[in-house]
């Protein structure tokens, strides 16, 4: 018997050669002769390297280990991988899986090959699984003749000979991992990113909102804002939407007809976080957007903990932030306090929706004014299709009504709305909302409060009943719930706290400084209540402010220039 040489050197060829002459002469055992065939000796050893020096045949051995064997016959079939798919083959009759493999289970199309994801991988491809595995076959047989006689092999052997560490190598080439198929993981996190772009159309994005959730109630919300704005300078399908944190789709009202979007979050569900961010910023990058803006996406700001830098050098990146909250014990969370110093200098911007919120941080950061530039207050707009209430007096023998909204949460402070009711017996308290329960510490109903419930949309409320709307919120940023109210002209009694003063100027509303006082916001509520035609003549000009300060047409100017670099008033060459 010749003896083969390889680029592994001479003393392994030579021990190759000696355990080729302990195997077993054909004809004496059909099983062994049908493995014999595709047997690959040297691909073997370099697995079992004592075998080299033993007198043990290597093909007796392999197959004395049946299902428990760690070492393959040859480069494209594994025993974990094969038994891992069909575990039926590890107690049939035959006394190796690999025998069951090359009788029945090869013909029958049975997978033995070792890499992972094949599947996944498949519907990336478009191919189904047996063809991704001829694929794979073909480049593993390949890259192992070129390693084992061909020059990439040659190359290895005189690089050991300056550092014989690299000699130690030799043995990883008997388990080749081709990429993305090296790991179970990576193959998911590819699927994962193709299943993305088939969501939208397999098309490039100019500009990505990354949101956490599309579940934010009925009305626009800062990223329907911005895709409305960005939309008069560019085609709506050239933006995407991708939920990173919750799955699901936006209301039909929400963004501008052609707007595509992404739930990016299903196909996170079984990956833990490291990969999981992994998958995000290759998804975010390989839209090659002109702008990706960060709405809230926890999921975004954990990634850029590692790949922020990455990120900038490659991407304009911009983050929407809102108020934080207050806990129980008195201490505040949010993703400004948590985030902002971790991020900001590998953003192009930070967005703000009030004042308030980007004075604080240049306080608490004490920002350069450098730094300040690159904060920027994007006012929400208001709808002017928002229809006015007309009043000028209440109806002859009606109580008076005064209308609440919100979560039954801490931060809505609903037992101060109970303790004004309570003062208020002669008036009418109508709360929409969950139920009251929910709200820890806000007391038993009073009697002149009635449940409304949710509602779905703002239209739902019955405003043209209402004397005045009150307004209780603990903390806030610039509530979209005060922005709406002040569109029909109803008088609004709210607390003075984060950006409320924004829209609750003392000209046309009613702001409370005392948040913890009932007895200030019942004394508002009494002034309004006693001369309602001078308080609707006074909220109608918090309605004519707010569309000369809050206009579409201002936000979607602002915008432009802020994310894409468009002076006010032009729009993009076509």
């Amino acid at each position: 018997m010749a003896e083969e040489t390889t680029n592994l050197g001479p003393l392994f060829d030579a021990g190759v050669t000696r355990s080729r002459r302990r195997m077993k002469a054909a004809g004496l055992d059909a099983d062994y002769d049908l493995a014999h065939e595709h047997f690959d000796v040297a691909h073997f050893l370099m697995q079992v390297r004592p075998l080299l020096t033993g007198n043990r045949d290597p093909l007796a051995h392999f197959l004395g280990n049946g299902a428990e064997a760690k070492a393959s016959p040859e480069i494209n079939f594994d025993m974990a991988a094969y038994l891992a798919r069909h575990p039926e083959r590890a107690t049939g009759r035959e006394r190796s899986p690999y025998l069951a493999w090359l009788k029945h289970g090869r013909a029958a199309g049975e997978i033995a090959d070792p890499a992972l994801g094949i599947e996944q991988m498949a519907g990336v491809l478009g191919l189904d699984p047996a063809a991704v595995v001829a694929e794979l076959q073909a480049v593993r047989l390949d890259l192992q003749e070129r390693l084992r006689s061909g020059t990439l092999g040659d190359m290895v052997a005189r690089a050991a000979e300056i550092e014989p560490l690299i000699g130690d190598i030799w043995p990883e080439t008997a388990r080749l991992r081709i990429p993305p198929f090296a790991t179970d993981i990576s193959a998911h996190q590819v699927a994962a990113i193709h299943s993305c772009h088939a969501q939208a159309g397999f098309r490039r994005a100019r500009v990505l909102l990354v949101v956490s959730d599309p579940r934010w109630g009925g009305g626009r919300r800062v990223e329907g804002h911005l895709a409305h704005a960005l939309a008069r300078t560019m085609p709506a399908d050239e933006i995407v939407v991708v939920y990173t944190d919750t799955g699901g789709h936006g209301p039909p009202s929400r963004f501008p007809p052609g707007v595509r979007e992404v739930s990016l979050a299903p196909e996170l569900a079984a990956f833990e976080d490291e990969f999981a961010e992994r998958v995000l910023v290759e998804l975010l990058r390989s839209f090659k957007a002109d702008v990706i803006v960060n709405i809230n996406s926890v999921l975004l700001y954990r990634a850029m903990s590692d790949y922020g830098k990455a990120l900038a050098a490659s991407e304009r990146l911009f983050l929407v932030m809102f108020g934080n909250e207050q806990m129980p014990a008195g201490n505040w969370v949010g993703l400004p306090l948590r985030y902002f110093y971790r991020t900001f200098d590998a953003v192009a911007g930070v967005i703000t929706d009030s004042h308030h919120l980007r004075d604080w941080l240049i306080d608490r950061h004490q920002l350069t004014a450098d730094m300040q530039a690159r904060l920027h207050v994007f006012s929400a707009p208001v709808d002017p299709s928002v229809r006015l209430v007309e009043r000028s007096e209440r109806p002859a023998g009606r109580r008076p009504q005064v209308f609440w909204a919100g979560r039954f949460d801490r931060q809505k402070r609903v037992d101060i709305a109970f303790q004004v009711a309570r003062s208020m017996p002669e008036v009418d308290f109508r709360f929409w909302g969950e139920k009251v329960l929910n709200a820890p510490g806000a007391g038993p109903k009073p009697d002149n409060v009635r449940l409304e419930g949710p509602y779905a949309h703002f239209s739902e409320v019955p405003l043209a009943d209402a004397d005045a709307w009150l307004y209780t919120s603990g903390w806030d940023g610039v509530p979209s719930q005060l922005l709406e109210v002040a569109m029909t002209g109803v008088p609004i009694v709210g607390s003075l706290v984060g950006g409320t003063g924004e829209i609750l100027v003392p000209e046309c509303a009613w702001p409370v400084a005392d948040l913890e006082d009932p007895q200030a916001y019942a004394a508002a509520l009494r002034e309004v209540l006693a001369d309602l035609p001078a308080a609707f003549a006074k909220a109608r000009h918090l309605r004519e402010l707010m569309l000369s300060d809050r206009s579409e047409e201002h936000y979607a100017d602002h915008a432009l220039d802020v994310l894409l670099g468009v002076p006010s008033g032009e729009e993009e060459p076509s």
